[in-house]
């Protein structure tokens, strides 16, 4: 259960360290894709919207998640599941993050 949390504590800053990475890597007028579900739902924030949005949601998910699994809520869970939840998760985020960010760095379409 604290194994859980600890990876899902690392794959946090991970997501705070690919923002830090694309403030200095990224031209200032870059536009961040924030994802809300499917292509249709596709956002373009300012870049410092968009670095600051990707590991805000990695914070709500790995509070909310997190507090969910050592809660009497999963107290009937099957134990894989509490222990897999937060990372999995996490690790889905920081995907769609990373990917955001490379697409950022992209500029925009057809230059």
């Amino acid at each position: 259960m604290m194994a859980s949390l600890a990876v899902g504590g690392v794959l946090l800053l991970a997501m705070i360290a690919a923002s830090g990475r694309g403030a200095v890597t990224l031209p200032a007028d870059a536009r961040i894709p924030v994802h809300c579900g499917s292509a249709e739902r596709c956002f373009l924030v300012s870049k410092r919207a968009g670095l600051f949005i990707w590991p805000a949601v990695g914070a709500v998910l790995f509070g909310v998640l997190g507090g969910i699994t050592r809660s009497s809520l999963a107290a009937g869970w099957v134990p894989g599941v509490r222990d897999v939840l937060v990372p999995a998760v996490l690790c889905v985020v920081l995907g769609f993050q990373v990917g955001a960010l490379v697409l950022a760095g992209r500029g925009p379409a057809g230059s």
